[in-house]
């Protein structure tokens, strides 16, 4: 294990400071110059129809990457982009310790003009997620958590920093965020039925900002059909650092940046097993589903 890296407050403080202002550099000198200002030419799609890439995306990567490698002695990292064009990019994930990287979450909502999206980088230690950091430019906000030390919110206008603790809710019902996109279609219908009519379910297009909604009481639960270590990471960590709960979604397994399957992130362990009751019933055939 590499937790040795996190214990100092001393430690601490600097990975903080140096990756905030890692991530609002990336953001004040390429994201938000791009942003709203894309041409055609500057979008790509990935794997998928609906899997879309951007300039922004590749250039903001490589600066992030060019900046983090070899910080605390760290020399391994796996970036979203780095990932599509590697494949194969599972070999990496038993490399310990890891930079993890996703340099625009929220690709959709950032092409579209939308709000809703961030930065993303956490450190993770033999596949655990021990720091996290999201950075939202449009609210100026950062979030970050580190295993066992808690998880944080800054004013980065002010450099006000507070703690986050989710708290339990008094809202009587069930409104969360996420989808159910990588279930296969067999059993992706039913799935998505039960979310419609048993809760009431936001569409937010990033996973960073649904954590930081999650983790500020604004919402009490997260859906998503499939993981990946970039994505989920932050959410695992600053979930569970902030009072929450996270597991995959059918076996109640602890996450690491191998999981696959569904995930189901809630403010509590009586919501988390409420939500998942109802989204997936212990009768559902997804529930025996093996990835």
């Amino acid at each position: 294990m590499n937790d040795i890296l996190i214990q100092s407050n001393k430690s601490r403080t600097q990975i903080v400071n140096y990756v905030m202002n890692l991530l609002i550099n990336v953001n004040k000198s390429i994201i938000l110059y791009y942003y709203k200002n894309l041409k055609p030419e500057d979008i790509s799609i990935k794997s998928s129809n609906d899997d879309f890439v951007s300039i922004a995306d590749k250039k903001s990567e490589k600066f992030i990457s060019d900046q983090l490698i070899g910080f605390l002695g760290v020399n391994d990292l796996l970036g979203e982009e780095t990932s599509f064009l590697i494949k194969n990019y599972d070999k990496y994930l038993h490399n310990s310790p890891l930079w993890v990287v996703d340099p625009i979450d929220g690709t959709k909502n950032y092409l579209n003009g939308k709000k809703e999206f961030c930065s993303m980088i956490s450190l993770v230690s033999s596949m655990v997620p021990i720091a996290t950091f999201i950075y939202y430019p449009l609210k100026n906000t950062f979030v970050y958590a580190f295993k066992n030390f808690g998880a944080y919110i800054v004013d980065t206008n002010t450099n006000n920093s507070s703690l986050l603790l989710i708290k339990p809710s008094k809202i009587l019902k069930l409104i969360g965020s996420g989808g159910t996109k990588g279930i296969p279609e067999n059993y992706r219908q039913s799935i998505l039925n039960n979310l419609k009519t048993n809760t009431e379910r936001l569409f937010i297009g990033s996973a960073g900002i649904e954590t930081i909604m999650l983790a500020k009481n604004e919402i009490q639960f997260i859906f998503h059909g499939r993981v990946t270590p970039w994505d989920h990471s932050p959410m695992d960590l600053i979930i569970k650092e902030a009072g929450g709960c996270v597991y995959m979604a059918i076996n109640k397994s602890k996450f690491d940046i191998k999981s696959k399957g569904s995930i189901l992130a809630a403010s509590n362990l009586q919501i988390w097993n409420d939500i998942r009751n109802l989204i997936i019933p212990s009768d559902n055939p997804y529930r025996k589903y093996k990835n």
